[in-house]
């Protein structure tokens, strides 16, 4: 878990902004050519150059010895007009943190930029900031070197197949790095150390208590990247001749092991089994037949199986995971510690030989020519992450099938979708259509969902009736001095997937234009969990049937149209802003500040009403458009990314925080201090 700082609030100033808000412009590297006679791929990249250097050295942690052909990535923002002296730079030993702020400044035209997950339009500036990227691999002494950087804020990146990946200045494996700003001419020299990462190995054994050959080995760890955690796939290993599996690379932490037998190599043994009872049992009971000439002996006749074809081998029934030692569920497993550079040894996997369920359907409602249907199977269990949606396509007869299903109790979900294009040939060459496949009408927009209970059948049968996608209707509000002339602005409204434990089964955006009434009504919509928002100003609300969906998410079921919706939209953006200082009041730039809601249920994953951001090197930082309401603010040493959405940790937060109150359009500063 990471480190909360206790903080105390230096400064509060509470005013209120009726503008809109600067912010500043980010543009990409790459140069687009501009297109002629059609779409034309980009032909050159621009890289930045500069008069700084980034240089160093790359060893074992553990010997100490120099790590040959490492892949050092320097990644990056290059800010146009930085007001970052070699002085300042060289004052915090080159390898200050955080992000700078570049300043903003008026003229040109607007444009638009994502804020907390909604395109607003920002007003122009003549400071911009371009991405960069550059890799090197280190010689053999292990040096390697970035000459001709420009002034910016860069990380470093360094991973070589024998070691853990390490960004420069974290404090635990897949932590946060630090930040150095790079001043120009400025040149800073880094000695990196790639700790080794840690090893499982073991023993896979059969049913018959023999080692198994070409079983695939997984381990397994608990992950909340996504705010939802899950048992997630690190690395996988296959067993050699002898059983044994070896998984190297690891970072330090807890796994779980799984060991699948290979059906291929179970059906070619079993083949080969049966082939040789046919021959002894033709040897045994077949008619002799007399010899072809004197002094030749008699004979059997015995038939000859043909060999297994791929085909075979893909519909051979596969074989569920065991779990080290021997549970065919992560529940009933016993997990293992690796520390860095530490070999777990005789962590054996003694396999069940349970083999997987194959679910075999048909779609009853018949398709349009050129509609297909693509379809999903997925588990109620959400701890486990693989595979948790199975994905299948209808064929021309309507019939589907998921193989390797384990037991448990499932949805299959089905949409329409256009099909896929066909390919024909031409004077023996292979071409695909020039154009792609039409959209689907509203009528042809279906859906449907099916229960399924999977208890170790060898196929389980299924049936999938459709129904016609729903509507979702309402109006847009605008909460603005100016609102737009919807005669002459285009809106849209469009519904977009919300975080949900379930995994996004990909439908496509539905958006639709307001009407010069305010009005809108978005049709064929498949069942979700959405939010609702408009292409214009910031979402203030979206309300349906009383609950804000930008807060808490419409689970839109597909059985009824929701005629209610009320979207409002507002140029008064608020903002929360200060600076980050230690004790001896300098910047404390190793921080993550968190701006969490005192309200508990607005704790889950990506709430609008949770904002994180590192101070930059003036210890500065700012929130812009959180909604109106109570705060709290702390201060957080590697912050492990996804553990801003746990309560558990939030809760620990009240502790280490100060409170702030945010109105609709209000500018807080708050400066905060370490303790």
């Amino acid at each position: 878990m990471p480190r909360i700082r206790p903080i105390v609030p230096l400064i509060a100033v509470w005013t209120v902004s009726l503008g809109s808000l600067l912010t500043a412009q980010v543009m990409g590297g790459t140069t687009q050519i501009p297109p002629r006679d059609g779409v034309q791929l980009p032909t050159e990249r621009r890289i930045p150059v500069g008069t700084s250097t980034i240089s160093g050295t790359v060893v074992a942690a553990d010997t100490g010895r120099p790590v040959t052909g490492a892949r050092v990535i320097v990644s990056g923002t290059v800010t146009a007009n930085m007001a970052v002296s070699a002085a300042q730079a060289a004052g915090r030993s080159g390898v200050p943190g955080g992000i700078a702020t570049p300043p903003t400044r008026g003229g040109g035209a607007p444009s638009t930029v994502m804020l907390n997950g909604q395109t607003i339009v920002q007003m122009p500036n003549a400071s911009s900031a371009t991405s960069l990227s550059r890799t090197a691999l280190t010689d053999a002494t292990g040096s390697f070197s970035f000459p001709r950087l420009p002034a910016g804020q860069f990380t470093v990146s360094t991973s070589q197949a024998q070691f853990m990946a390490v960004v420069y200045g974290q404090t635990r494996p897949g932590g946060q790095g630090k930040i150095m700003v790079l001043a120009d001419g400025q040149h800073i020299t880094l000695n990196v150390s790639l700790p080794r990462g840690g090893v499982i190995t073991g023993t896979v054994i059969g049913a018959e208590g023999d080692p198994q050959r070409s079983a695939q080995v997984r381990s397994w760890r608990v992950d909340i990247s996504s705010g939802f955690k899950r048992l997630v796939s690190t690395s996988s290993a296959q067993s050699d001749d002898r059983g044994i599996y070896r998984i190297f690379g690891l970072p330090p932490g807890e796994y779980f092991v799984s060991a699948t037998p290979s059906p291929g190599e179970l059906l070619i043994a079993a083949q080969l089994s049966a082939q040789t009872d046919l021959v002894e049992r033709a040897i045994a009971t077949a008619p002799v037949i007399p010899p072809a000439a004197a002094g030749m002996t008699p004979t059997v006749a015995v038939p000859i199986p043909s060999p297994p074809t791929g085909n075979q081998l893909l519909g051979s029934q596969p074989y569920l995971p065991t779990y080290a030692p021997s549970s065919m569920a992560p529940s009933g497993a016993t997990s293992v510690t690796v520390a860095a550079g530490e070999e777990r040894i005789g962590i054996d996997v003694r396999l069940q030989m349970a083999q997987a369920t194959n679910i075999q359907g048909v779609v009853t409602t018949p398709l349009e020519t050129g509609v297909t249907l693509q379809l999903w199977l997925v588990s109620d269990d959400l701890t486990i992450d693989s595979p948790q949606a199975m994905s299948a396509r209808s064929d021309a007869a309507g019939t589907f099938i998921f193989r390797g299903v384990a037991p448990g109790s499932y949805t299959v979900v089905g949409q329409t979708t256009p099909a896929q294009p066909t390919f024909t040939i031409v004077n023996g060459q292979a071409t695909s259509p020039s154009l792609p496949p039409p959209a689907l009408t509203d009528a042809q927009k279906m859906w449907g969902r099916a229960r399924v209970t999977v208890a170790g059948e060898p196929t389980i049968g299924v049936s999938l009736t459709l129904k016609p996608g729903r509507s979702i209707s309402g109006v847009v509000a605008f909460d603005m001095a100016r609102p737009p002339d919807l005669t002459r602005t285009r809106v849209l409204v469009s519904v977009s997937p919300a975080p949900s434990p379930q995994p996004n089964l990909g439908g496509p955006l539905t958006q639709v234009q307001v009407s010069p009434d305010g009005r809108f009504t978005m049709t064929g919509v498949m069942p979700g969990r959405y939010s609702l928002r408009a292409t214009t100003g910031l979402a203030k609300s979206a309300v349906v049937s009383g609950v804000d969906t930008l807060d808490f998410p419409l689970d839109f079921s597909g059985d009824r149209d929701v005629t209610d919706a009320v979207i409002t939209v507002t140029d008064q953006f608020s903002e929360l802003s200060g600076s980050l200082m230690d004790t001896a009041g300098q910047p404390a730039v190793g921080y993550t500040i968190l701006a969490v809601a005192t309200d508990s249920r607005y704790w889950m994953p990506g709430s609008r009403r949770i904002a994180q951001g590192r101070p930059g090197p003036d210890g500065k930082y700012s929130f812009r458009g959180l909604p109106a309401g109570t705060y709290q603010l702390a201060a957080v040493v590697d912050l492990v990314q996804g553990e801003q959405y746990d309560p558990e940790f939030l809760r620990t937060l009240a502790r280490a925080s100060v409170p702030v109150t945010i109105t609709d359009g209000g500018k807080v500063t708050q400066d905060l201090r370490v303790k």
